[in-house]
């Protein structure tokens, strides 16, 4: 199979969900190893900490990322800031200090977050910084036009294609589904809608078992190069944004623990593209 980047990828835990999910960054490259992800861009999980400890949870979740990026800068190029609006002026030091302390190019904010999150896209701005705050709506329009500065890496929804393109700014993730569970993918209509060049894999890893998204790439009706754009090649340019001088690995790493699969691909009984793995 050809290269893989994932332009979305989580470590930690998720405690709110039931079944719970999560990895650690061990169990995150043993996946990569077996699915020909050779890189990928990280970020903390959603609600991933109780919280119990106000901004020491989210600091906490934030040097994971670092110390991925930082242990295996090969294969983490970069990485994401988790932000709490909830905190107001502390979350907005925070995302300072995650960008220019722990190394963090940006940040990531989770549904339901909606403009309260502007202050901390302000900091990311400030460094010409990339988000990634899962909208795909007419908030992210407003975002993208009030921050040129930054990047963003949006959802590649029929409704972002049809009303976002024009924003240079931002990059198409091609992820499970692009309109919710049980639509599928016209990699040419969305190509021509939003760029060929800006069409990027994003796995949603630990969330959904991503090999199902490889096949559908691998078998769609669409040629060689818009599937090398989509896998790995389109998102090149936006990481060397913020590592000039990072290149491709020349190969997925080394698995670094043989993990049974029964347990490295956990699935939930009824959505069999859904993991379940806490690790």
């Amino acid at each position: 199979m050809r290269p893989y980047f994932d332009c979305h990828n989580h470590i930690g835990k998720t405690l709110n969900r039931v079944p719970p999910t999560g990895q650690n960054t061990q169990m995150c490259l043993s996946r990569f190893a077996e699915t020909d992800i050779y890189a990928a861009l990280s970020m903390p999980t959603a609600v991933g900490s109780s919280i119990v400890r106000g901004l020491e949870d989210i600091r906490d979740q934030n040097a994971v990322i670092a110390r991925a990026c930082r242990d295996f800068p090969d294969r983490f190029p970069i990485g994401l800031a988790l932000v709490e609006p909830r905190f107001g002026p502390l979350a907005v030091e925070e995302a300072e200090k995650a960008m220019s302390e722990l190394g963090l190019v940006g940040i990531v904010g989770h549904p339901p977050m909606k403009q309260e999150i502007w202050p901390m896209i302000e900091v990311a701005a400030a460094r010409g910084g990339l988000c990634n705050l899962h909208w795909h709506d007419k908030l992210m329009e407003r975002t993208a036009k009030a921050f040129p500065n930054a990047q963003f890496i949006v959802h590649a929804s029929k409704w972002a294609a049809e009303n976002l393109a024009k924003y240079d700014n931002l990059w198409f993730e091609v992820v499970q589904y692009p309109d919710g569970r049980g639509s599928e993918w016209d990699f040419k209509w969305f190509a021509d809608k939003v760029g060929r060049e800006r069409l990027i894999f994003g796995a949603d890893l630990p969330y959904y078992d991503y090999r199902f998204l490889q096949r559908k790439i691998e078998a769609a009706d669409m040629d060689d190069d818009l599937k090398d754009g989509i896998a790995y090649q389109n998102v090149l340019p936006l990481i060397q944004i913020y590592k000039p001088d990072w290149v491709m690995p020349d190969g997925p790493i080394a698995t670094p623990c043989n993990y049974d699969p029964e347990v490295l691909w956990a699935c939930e009984p009824d959505q069999e593209d859904r993991l379940t793995v806490l690790s």
